[in-house]
């Protein structure tokens, strides 16, 4: 994926929010096909989760354009109690390929969902000493997810 924007000032933001009505599986394929449109038409990138009515996005990109999105977020009908939980520059992408990588946190059969990779699915372990890599980026978001599952 080129990405129209350079990524100087690369600044990410990982949101969790509530939906306002669960969403079935052709809304929640629709979304995720919308988002990559729009995401990728503004040079942003990252990974939605969702299940059971909460969604949790990390996003990555130019600042302005992430700020822009979650203003736009908070005014959808379909998102209530927007929490920014993390925020900060970025060295380099995490999710580089990836207008909107989504991973299966259960209910959603996604192998034929366009984005969707085995390899987001698999469980990885980075080195300590190296940047992270986007299966570690992918582990930390999944458990910080499940930890937010259970707070709720």
């Amino acid at each position: 994926m080129a990405h129209p924007r350079g990524d100087s000032d690369l600044y990410h933001i990982i949101y969790a929010s509530s939906a306002t009505e669960r969403l079935s599986q052709s809304e929640l394929l629709e979304l995720l096909k919308v988002s990559r449109r729009k995401n990728e038409a503004r040079g942003l990138t990252g990974m939605l989760l969702y299940r059971d009515g909460t969604y949790m996005q990390f996003l990555e990109g130019q600042r302005k354009d992430i700020d822009l999105l979650l203003a736009r977020l908070r005014n959808d009908p379909r998102h209530e109690g927007i929490h920014v939980l993390r925020e900060g520059m970025l060295s380099e992408r995490l999710f580089p390929d990836w207008s909107m990588a989504y991973k299966s946190l259960g209910g959603l059969r996604t192998s034929s969902v366009q984005g969707y990779s085995e390899r987001l699915q698999a469980q990885h372990l980075g080195e300590p000493d190296k940047p992270p890599s986007e299966p570690d980026a992918i582990d930390l978001l999944t458990g910080m997810f499940q930890q937010l599952l259970v707070a709720r």
